[in-house]
């Protein structure tokens, strides 16, 4: 049997671990991310330090982002939930809970190697069978036989962990989640980490085909135990990071079609070279 992929530095060799991964996951949906830098952790932003080393405050950046977003949403329909806010909060950049995937490799692919930026160090893709993470932890007090596939951001636990993210204390939480509790056991436990199944409510999130993790614990995913049923690691080496680019714009990966904004467009045509289109007099 040959050994596992565990590098891409070619479409060749993605082509193959998508075939593994097929069989290792059981035919289930893969979401993937991609990571400039392999050293990164697997942690959402709101877990990380700033470059400071000043931790985040993901509580209070969440709470300015909401209430001074609603005037600057333009044409976009104002998010109906909180977890909706998060989800389109992450994908502007604020640091937060949530962690953003994708179903399209090459998509993640380009988020690894496609602005050239951290050229000189390896990058890495990482694969995620949403399904069986769910399966090891999405409920805390059964592991390993919660429910299959996605989490409805509706379901109780989901909703406990957005209302921890945007600062309520745990006893108002158990009094309007988990009514039935007993005051005296306090809040249930809590998921680490469930994959959640989401709108699109946010052309980049479409562009992206953007899924997402969310996080009650700041371990990183890739140190969680029972790691290697639901999450795998690809190395691509900084030496193969610009053929893999060039391939990419060859297939129209580029950042204007994963950003759908005036700004991207208009950025990426001025970095390249155009045939000129001039329509010309009749």
């Amino acid at each position: 049997m040959a050994s596992p992929t565990t590098q891409i530095d070619s479409l060749a060799s993605l082509e193959i671990a998508l075939g593994e991964l097929s069989s290792q996951f059981g035919g289930e949906a893969v979401w993937w991310r991609g990571h400039a830098k392999i050293d990164w952790a697997l942690a959402p932003g709101g877990f990380r330090k700033r470059p400071s080393g000043l931790a985040y405050n993901p509580t209070s950046l969440f709470n300015n982002f909401k209430m001074r977003a609603t005037g600057r949403l333009g044409h976009r329909k104002t998010p109906s939930s909180d977890i909706d806010w998060l989800f389109l909060s992450q994908h502007y950049g604020l640091p937060t809970t949530v962690l953003d995937w994708t179903e399209n490799p090459l998509t993640a692919l380009f988020f690894a190697v496609g602005d050239g930026a951290h050229e000189e160090s390896d990058a890495c893709l990482w694969a995620l069978s949403p399904t069986k993470l769910n399966v090891e932890y999405a409920d805390p007090a059964n592991p390993g036989t919660s429910q299959r596939g996605l989490i409805d951001p509706d379901e109780r636990p989901v909703q406990a962990i957005v209302m921890k993210t945007i600062g309520f204390k745990d006893e108002a939480i158990r009094n309007r989640i988990f009514p039935e509790v007993p005051e005296e056991l306090g809040l249930p436990s809590l998921p680490q980490v469930i994959a959640l199944a989401s709108m699109e409510m946010d052309e980049r999130i479409v562009a992206q085909t953007g899924r997402f993790t969310l996080h009650g614990s700041s371990s990183p995913l890739d140190c969680l135990n029972g790691k290697e049923e639901f999450l795998r690691k690809f190395t691509i080496p900084s030496l193969a990071k610009k053929k893999l680019r060039n391939m990419l714009n060859l297939m129209g990966i580029r950042r204007w079609t994963l950003f759908p904004d005036l700004q991207s467009l208009a950025s990426e045509l001025k970095d390249n070279d155009f045939i000129s289109i001039n329509p010309g007099a009749a």
